[in-house]
């Protein structure tokens, strides 16, 4: 197995339930990765987060809330998971930044999950 993940080979799934833009957000994320698959409407985090693990068809995917718009840089990333101190294992956090603000923070920003690790939550 690689320890290298190419961000744009991983199935991406937009999780949504009730924001106000997830529409435009969902249009707008299939104009930078067509591939996105999404989860609507699933009552609570865990129940949602296992739905996107059930539909990905990769053993990393990545995580789009609802709420947000996806820089188009994101897609060229790699990640090299033996840099990470649980190399395979590792689930990956991007930070979000608050449009309003325009603070930083790990909540509602992008993820990178084992369909393992999720299904065990």
């Amino acid at each position: 197995m690689s320890n290298i993940l190419n961000i744009p080979e991983l199935d991406c799934v937009f999780l949504s339930y009730d924001e106000p833009n997830a529409e435009y957000n969902y249009a707008d994320l299939l104009t930078k990765a067509p591939w996105a698959k999404r989860v609507h409407g699933v009552k609570g985090s865990d129940a949602a987060h296992k739905a996107c693990a059930d539909i990905s068809e990769t053993e990393h995917f990545i995580t789009v809330d609802g709420d947000n718009i996806v820089d188009p840089e994101f897609f060229n990333l790699q990640i090299d998971l033996s840099t990470l101190s649980t190399g395979a294992e590792s689930q990956v956090s991007w930070s979000a930044r608050n449009h309003i603000n325009g603070l930083m923070y790990g909540n509602g920003g992008l993820k990178c999950w084992t369909r393992q690790h999720v299904w065990n939550m």
